[in-house]
């Protein structure tokens, strides 16, 4: 598995954070079967990538709290 410096890890966590809400926040009307799919694939990327950071910010300095990356979760 790649790994990823821990600032490439946040702007990934942010940009995956973003699509979660983009899909939580389609109307029924504009959603399709795959929308849900989709969604779950990415809350389990969201969940991988927290994993990842946490260990980044063991071992890299100057790193934000996770929850200043992705506010709607705190």
């Amino acid at each position: 598995m790649a790994e990823f410096r821990g600032r490439a890890l946040a702007l990934l966590i942010q940009a995956v954070d973003g699509e979660i809400q983009r899909l939580r926040a389609l109307p029924d009307e504009l959603s399709v079967p795959e929308d849900e799919e989709r969604l779950v694939a990415f809350e389990n990327l969201a969940d991988d990538l927290a994993d990842a950071y946490d260990l980044a910010l063991k071992t890299e300095s100057g790193l934000l709290p996770y929850e200043r990356l992705v506010p709607s979760q705190s």
